[in-house]
């Protein structure tokens, strides 16, 4: 190589070098860029039945075209724009399924992500409410308190069930009792009632708690739940009977009440009238004994018809009527029962003859074999077995929430 050529070779050495290294240092195209994808819902390691909600998050230096969504290899979504979401019906089967989410970029670049959602092994525990079921059982006019667990059956909607849970006769209970202090049950006939309801608490046991709510178009008083049943005459020198009588909207509120106390829970309203002044239907009433386990009684003092006839802001007296009817339904599909009484003197017997009652039910429990919270009634029967010349009372069903 001569003196002048070796400088012309050295520059082109160099100048292939700094193109090699400009080749190196320049940024990649834009269609190798990949979208990250994350899937957000349904969550890792979450069994999914029905319908289900995809939700996606896109990551990338490029618009995103589209988003397609697909279920155990299915197109079911595109989505052009965000928030990438969409819903899809997995069906009702216990499998698992594949979720997978793809994101196109405007150059065409795709990202993906993909979600396996498992199906509920048979050793799996599900979160189903425990049952429990308060049962009277009378032969003629006796209470019958001799069975023992194999004597009963428990059908839940036409379907056999396995029973978890058998007690017979003595269960702690919290009780509201709830008195119509209207008007109309002003003097002696409060004073009655209440004493009534301080006879019930006075016999009851060491676990056993009661709370007196009188009512009457508002709430007049309401005791803590106590075992003291001096508790509750403090209301007779506080309280005075007057207005109108609102049994729908007191009812309702004691069921609530009793939703945050533990064991067996009951209701006992006594009442001398007819519900005048509630702004709540009776169907509210009905759907809160539906969804709690709670037994009702009504101690129903027989009241004057003549109130049937009147009209107020809220019903007419065919409405007064239904409303009656429904209450009575309530009470029948809570396991609970109506007790008329001539006069408030018998209402101590009434109420002890009530907590006699409740000591001498049998308590079983079970967990419905076919729970899917879908807002359904489940009828539920208890038989006997061998025993047709048996009553039994019980709730008639709940709401399967």
């Amino acid at each position: 190589m001569t003196s002048r050529s070796a400088p012309r070779a050295l520059a082109c050495l160099l100048g292939m070098l700094a193109g090699t290294a400009a080749g190196l240092l320049a940024p990649m195209p834009a269609e190798a860029q990949v979208p990250d994808v994350l899937i957000l819902e349904p969550k890792a390691g979450e069994t999914v039945f029905g319908e289900v909600e995809v939700v996606a998050e896109v990551l990338s230096a490029e618009n995103i075209r589209e988003v397609v969504v697909k279920l155990d290899g299915r197109e079911v979504a595109r989505i052009s724009k965000p928030p990438f979401r969409t819903t899809v019906d997995v069906g009702s089967d216990n499998v698992e399924h594949t979720f997978e989410v793809v994101a196109i970029s405007t150059s065409g670049a795709e990202g993906r992500s993909l979600r396996t959602t498992p199906a509920i092994t048979v050793d799996e525990e599900l979160d189903i409410e425990l049952q429990q079921l308060y049962v009277t059982v009378t032969q003629g006019d006796q209470r019958v308190l001799h069975l023992t667990r194999d004597d009963f059956n428990i059908i839940d909607n036409g379907e056999l069930q396995d029973m978890v849970t058998f007690e017979p006769g003595d269960v702690p209970l919290t009780a509201a009792i709830l008195v119509d202090a209207s008007f109309s049950m002003k003097g002696d006939r409060l004073r009655l009632a209440v004493q009534g309801a301080q006879s019930f608490v006075r016999d009851m046991k060491e676990l056993d708690e009661a709370s007196l709510i009188l009512f009457s178009d508002r709430l007049l008083y309401a005791t803590d739940f106590t075992r003291e049943p001096e508790a509750m005459a403090t209301a007779l020198s506080e309280v005075r009977a007057g207005g109108g009588t609102a049994i729908n909207d007191h009812l309702y509120l004691a069921l609530k009440w009793l939703e945050a106390e533990q064991g067996r829970r009951v209701v006992i309203l006594l009442t001398d009238g007819i519900d005048i002044e509630s702004t709540l239907p009776m169907e509210n009433v009905l759907w809160m004994v539906g969804r709690s386990q709670t037994l009702v009684y009504w101690i129903r003092l027989l009241a004057d018809e003549a109130g049937l006839s009147r009209f107020t802001s809220w019903r007419n007296a065919e409405g007064h009527r239904r409303e009656l009817s429904l209450l009575a339904q309530a009470v029948t599909e809570s396991g609970g029962r109506i007790v008329n009484i001539g006069s408030l003197e018998e209402s101590e017997r009434v109420f002890r003859e009530i907590l006699s009652e409740l000591r001498e039910q049998y308590v079983l429990g079970y967990y419905p074999k076919q729970n899917v919270n879908d807002g359904s009634w489940h009828q539920v029967r208890v038989r006997i077995r061998g025993g047709s010349s048996y009553s039994v009372r019980t709730r008639e069903g709940y709401i399967d929430f």
